[in-house]
């Protein structure tokens, strides 16, 4: 299987802009003075950027070290602080409710379903009771769904596209329910749109199908 260096060491994953959900809500977070955020799969670093510009304190993860690498540039262009750690998702290195908000955008649905759900459990460990995360993952109707080598119901290791060779799970809306089923699940979405993966004029955005979903952590723990 590819890793994501060998995707960073092309070149890809390195735009700029902001997802619109994490803007809508680091403006709701900033007003209801949430403060300490955590980007799980920072990538090349756009919403630490985003966030960091807009005076929130910003932690970021990625398993890639050219990835982390690509980030620290382009925060130190512009003057931004945030701690960068290399981790797993199944790993965050934070102690428990550290955190009063948290994004992952394009990143937890990178795995097997097992995988996937220890993921979401550390996620929830970390934040706060009353923290919430904004993700964003692919849904079964994405157009990579039932492309190559299937491990798993949901799960298959991409034989085309600019993810070839990257494991992927696809979920149904009652898998995701399920996955997430810890937290109260405050808003989720379809969500449908252009996704450029290139820097490379000549490489057309591809078209992404996923779900965009607003979580918040349980101030009480919910009963079995």
């Amino acid at each position: 299987m590819r890793s994501w260096d060998d995707l960073f060491e092309q070149a890809r994953f390195h735009w700029r802009e902001p997802d619109p959900g994490v803007v809508t809500c680091a403006s709701r977070w900033k007003a209801e003075g949430r403060h300490k955020v955590y980007d799980l799969g920072c990538g090349a670093g756009r919403h630490l950027a985003y966030l960091g510009a807009e005076d929130f304190e910003v932690y970021g993860t990625d398993v890639a070290p050219k990835g982390l690498a690509a980030c620290r540039r382009y925060l130190d262009e512009l003057g931004l602080e945030a701690r960068l750690v290399q981790a797993d998702m199944i790993a965050a290195p934070f102690a428990d409710e550290s955190f009063e908000a948290a994004i992952s955008t394009n990143v937890l649905n990178h795995g097997s379903r097992a995988r996937l759900q220890l993921a979401a459990n550390e996620l929830f460990r970390v934040l706060m009771p009353g923290a919430e995360a904004f993700l964003t993952v692919l849904n079964t109707r994405d157009w990579r769904h039932g492309n190559g080598a299937q491990i798993e119901p949901g799960s298959f290791v991409l034989a085309d596209g600019p993810e070839a060779g990257i494991l992927h799970h696809f979920f149904s809306e009652p898998d995701l329910r399920d996955w997430l089923k810890a937290f109260e699940i405050l808003h989720l979405e379809r969500e449908r749109g252009e996704l450029k993966l290139s820097t490379r004029p000549d490489d057309r955005p591809v078209i992404r199908d996923g779900w965009a979903v607003l979580l918040r952590k349980p101030r009480h723990p919910k009963s079995p």
